[in-house]
């Protein structure tokens, strides 16, 4: 059997061969070349990257659990605070990842990781409420993480928010309580800062390295060839609806750095995931919709 599919590879024409390994280099080479478009030429420009996080003065990343940051939330965090000097990055952790009896130890490393992140210590908190204790069968309550979030943002001035969509990107339900919470509040709240939220993918789009990129990038093919052919630091209302960032080089090896400082979640498979996963080297978000009528408002 062996012999005979080396029988009939030997018998496919050289200019097949030659077309073959074109292809493959065009597939490998593509990725690479619209993640540096994207991190480096036109990543500044507000049809990429909204003026609504550009030019924020506080940021706040909402997830679940320590080390979220790291593993989907890193390209946006850096992408947002490498370009704006001037913003306050925060993080807030709705819990210490107690799940296995550690959440203190993995408390103190989230410290860490946002210090490698660039986030001030200050601003990195991880919550310990009864309420909100890290368990992948137990719906959060929203109403406490509203809550949560309400408080942060008033105390911190924030005045953008990025956080999961519906989807957690793992589907973990603690991270789509979260998102439901924070969606809520974000909508229903005439006083909640714009909020982005991180696409969920499928699983075998969530592990192509950069191989999803010429897919993520078509609903901005024509954002980016207007970047590059008139730059400019405004744009159209429209265009703030979605957001593209792609980890530069420098910026990618950041969160390797930033994931390093989570020793206890190091393992094997972890040192796989943040080659292959996309969401260590690009996010794409997208904004929640303000509600216009028929909301509760909150105070």
């Amino acid at each position: 059997m062996l012999q005979k599919h080396a029988q009939l590879l030997h018998r496919v024409p050289r200019r097949a061969w030659r077309w073959i390994f074109r292809i493959g280099i065009i597939f490998l080479v593509t990725p690479l070349l619209i993640q540096w478009v994207v991190a480096y030429l036109v990543g500044s420009d507000a049809r990429i990257l909204p003026p609504q996080l550009l030019a924020a003065k506080n940021l706040l990343i909402v997830t679940a659990h320590p080390d979220d940051e790291c593993l989907f939330f890193a390209p946006s965090i850096l992408g947002v605070l490498d370009r704006n000097r001037g913003i306050n990055g925060g993080l807030l952790v709705m819990s210490t990842g107690n799940n296995y009896g550690i959440g203190d130890t993995r408390k103190a490393e989230l410290i860490g990781s946002c210090k490698a992140l660039g986030i001030n210590e200050d601003r990195c908190v991880a919550i310990d409420n009864k309420e909100l204790q890290d368990n992948p069968t137990v719906w959060w309550n929203t109403e406490l993480i509203e809550s949560l979030v309400h408080d942060t943002v008033k105390r911190w001035e924030i005045d953008a928010i990025i956080t999961f969509d519906s989807g957690g990107v793992s589907g973990h339900i603690n991270h789509r309580a979260v998102s439901a919470a924070v969606s809520h509040y974000a909508a229903s709240n005439p006083g909640a800062p714009v909020t982005f939220t991180l696409t969920t993918t499928s699983l075998l789009r969530k592990y192509t390295f950069l191989g999803d990129l010429p897919l993520t990038v078509l609903p901005f093919m024509w954002r980016i060839i207007a970047a590059l052919s008139y730059p400019t630091s405004t744009a159209d209302p429209k265009d703030g609806d979605r957001a593209l960032v792609a980890n530069t080089w420098r910026r990618y090896l950041m969160t390797r750095e930033a994931f390093a400082r989570h020793a206890s979640q190091y393992t094997w498979d972890r040192h796989l995931y943040m080659i292959v996963s996309r969401y260590v080297w690009f996010n794409d978000l997208r904004r929640v919709e303000r509600a216009t009528e028929g909301v509760k408002i909150q105070n």
